[in-house]
């Protein structure tokens, strides 16, 4: 019951900016689609994770039954139209299958919701990091610093918020706390559907 998150930093432009050069910041989540035949799975509201998903090799010696490696990211890429620098930032989450495994004996829908929640929690945190970037002043003598400052923020709390998790919920063993949760982060994510700016 235990997961990793991934780091995601990716600028694909470097450029200088001249003098009288403005620069304008658009952020989306971006929609990838995740391939069938592929180790990553991007997160989506109508695809939940199944057992079939956890295909890493289960460590005998981990205290743990199931492991979902999860994270969240962005890509940015800079265009210039007339003699505005436009920075576009696309933040996603994914699940990783290589990397996420369970052990034999795990198999009830219970504790593949406890599993999943890990991975709606990592979205929430894609979604922290969208607002956060959109609130930003991100200007042209800042943009890569800030940008940098903002994902170890955000990257750090949802950590935390994960570690929350599963000390309250005792990895799922204290049903009571698994429900509460269940609710807190349906709650969460209904809210995130309703106010997403998604990038197609």
């Amino acid at each position: 019951m235990i997961r990793r998150i991934f780091l995601g930093l990716a600028f694909t432009t470097c450029v200088s900016f001249g003098f009288s050069q403005k620069m304008k910041v658009k952020v989306y989540m971006l929609n990838e689609k995740s391939s069938p035949s592929s180790d990553t799975i991007f997160y989506d509201f109508n695809r939940p994770l199944t057992w079939n998903d956890f295909n890493g090799k289960p460590d005998p010696n981990h205290s743990g039954e199931a492991v979902t490696s999860s994270g969240f990211a962005f890509d940015s890429e800079m265009n210039l139209e007339d003699e505005t620098f436009e920075l576009i930032i696309g933040v996603y989450s994914f699940f990783t299958k290589s990397d996420s495994w369970k052990k034999t004996k795990v198999n009830s829908d219970y504790h593949l919701l406890h599993e999943q929640l890990h991975f709606d929690i990592t979205r929430i945190g894609a979604e922290k990091l969208l607002q956060e970037l959109q609130e930003a002043p991100i200007n042209k003598n800042n943009y890569q610093t800030l940008l940098n400052q903002i994902f170890e923020k955000v990257y750090a709390e949802n950590s935390r918020l994960q570690n929350q998790y599963d000390m309250e919920t005792k990895h799922s063993i204290d049903v009571n706390k698994q429900k509460e949760w269940d609710n807190k982060i349906a709650l969460e994510l209904k809210k995130i559907k309703q106010n997403t700016t998604v990038l197609k």
